[in-house]
């Protein structure tokens, strides 16, 4: 492990608990300081030779908090989701993604129904956090952005045990 992520995964340990707004800070804050300090490390040059979609860079075997790595290419979507009962931290070490944010209505008929409330860019040493019910969608801007996912547990067994959703009708985004 490098020096950087090992300096990150330890102290998130040490303030890891139940979700709360001084976690949710205190790991944007280290997140931001990991994309800061890896940037020339040797895993990250890795990543940019392996290119790969999704790779687990560390589990927390006493949390379960886990942190992805993901290196995309202009024009990669992500459909609108949520994260079930997980949330999630989304930092970029280089690139651009943009960020659409959807709230859940529903029509007259009963349908759900989302409708888009923000866009924006999320671009080198930036982060940003979704909590449970938070919906949104990603539309990779640069080749060879390296995206950092730290999740608050394991992701597929949101999806395995149907909490994670994703949203593929009645969506209005902005033009």
């Amino acid at each position: 492990m490098s020096n950087s992520l090992e300096i990150f995964t330890e102290q998130l340990s040490q303030h890891w608990g139940e979700l709360s707004s001084d976690l949710t800070l205190k790991s944007k804050q280290l997140l931001e300081q990991l994309c800061h300090d890896c940037v020339n490390e040797d895993w990250i040059q890795q990543l940019l030779i392996d290119k790969p979609a999704a790779k687990t860079i560390y589990t927390d075997a006493e949390h379960g908090f886990m942190l992805n790595a993901h290196v995309e290419q202009t024009g990669e979507q992500s459909p609108p989701h949520d994260h079930g009962d997980g949330w999630v931290l989304y930092a970029m070490v280089t690139g651009d993604v943009a960020m659409g944010i959807y709230h859940k209505t529903f029509t007259q008929d009963g349908d759900v129904r989302l409708v888009q409330k923000d866009l924006y860019h999320l671009t080198a040493g930036q982060c940003s956090v979704y909590l449970p019910g938070d919906i949104h969608d990603t539309t990779t801007m640069e080749n060879n952005s390296i995206m950092l996912r730290l999740t608050s547990c394991d992701f597929q067994q949101e999806v395995a045990e149907g909490r994670l959703t994703r949203y593929t009708d009645n969506i209005t985004k902005w033009n």
